[in-house]
């Protein structure tokens, strides 16, 4: 008996430990616009991990972070940063060439 409440004493531990040192995927709050060739779209709480491409076909685009975090100018498959300055903040707003993507890690 005393070895079993010794081991789901343990484990009790190891369970609260593991809940405490987690933390959890919050999606933004806010908008982000994307202008390119005079169109306008808003994307609301854009979500965790979320990448929002622009047209390579088309012209420059206008980046405007509307929301509470921060997120990074990509390319188009939001799989690496570009520029030096790869930082698009909360209320931030980036004109960069088309083909460029903005992506929520968090």
């Amino acid at each position: 008996m005393r070895k079993m409440l010794a081991s789901l004493g343990t484990l009790a531990a190891a369970g609260l430990l593991t809940v405490g040192l987690t933390t959890s995927a919050n999606a933004a709050v806010g908008t982000l616009y994307m202008t390119q060739n005079g169109q306008m779209v808003p994307y609301t709480n854009p979500g965790y991990r979320t990448c929002f491409p622009s047209d390579p076909a088309g012209g420059d685009v206008t980046f405007y972070n509307k929301t509470n975090q921060q997120a990074y100018l990509t390319n188009s498959q939001c799989s690496a940063p570009i520029g030096a300055d790869y930082y698009l903040r909360s209320g931030q707003t980036r004109t960069v060439p088309a083909g460029t993507a903005v992506w929520f890690p968090s």
